[in-house]
């Protein structure tokens, strides 16, 4: 039997926070990834203004915590598909988008197709996140400090 070492063990903190740092990125990545689709195609798309809230507060107020939520289910499950996993942060981001129509009120099928866009993009992200972890501090901090500087 092989004896496992404290100092094998990863701590409880920096788990959890390499985790939030992650999320962050991944907000911010989505976040970058929004401002620029408004930025570049304001004409054909931008923002609607039926849109009760801001890029960033969707986001982060709304988006964070759906994938959150989607997260802790894929845990529960124990379930490492890629499928499985992109249904539960459609199903997260329809919730998310019903969440911003019942408090925020506006249309409520553009809340929800927007959340499910939002959501997967946030997984996607977290896709590349994980294979590119050097870039997780600059996502998750600096790039959305520059796009609230530089976009609104």
């Amino acid at each position: 039997m092989n004896k496992i070492l404290k100092s094998e063990i990863p701590s409880v903190r920096l788990t959890s926070g390499l985790y939030a740092l992650s999320k962050l990125a991944c907000a911010g990545i989505t976040f970058l990834l929004l401002s620029l689709l408004v930025l570049f195609l304001p004409d054909m798309i931008g923002w609607p203004e039926e849109w009760p809230v801001s890029a960033a507060y969707a986001i982060y107020a709304y988006g964070l915590p759906a994938a959150l939520v989607a997260d802790l289910f894929l845990r529960l499950l124990r379930s490492s598909s890629l499928v499985l996993a992109f249904l539960l942060y459609a199903a997260a981001g329809a919730g998310a988008g019903l969440w911003i129509e019942a408090e925020q009120g506006g249309t409520m099928l553009v809340s929800v197709v927007a959340g499910i866009i939002l959501l997967l993009v946030f997984r996607a992200a977290l896709i590349l996140v994980e294979r590119l972890p050097l870039l997780v501090p600059v996502f998750a901090l600096f790039i959305p400090l520059l796009c609230l500087l530089l976009f609104t």
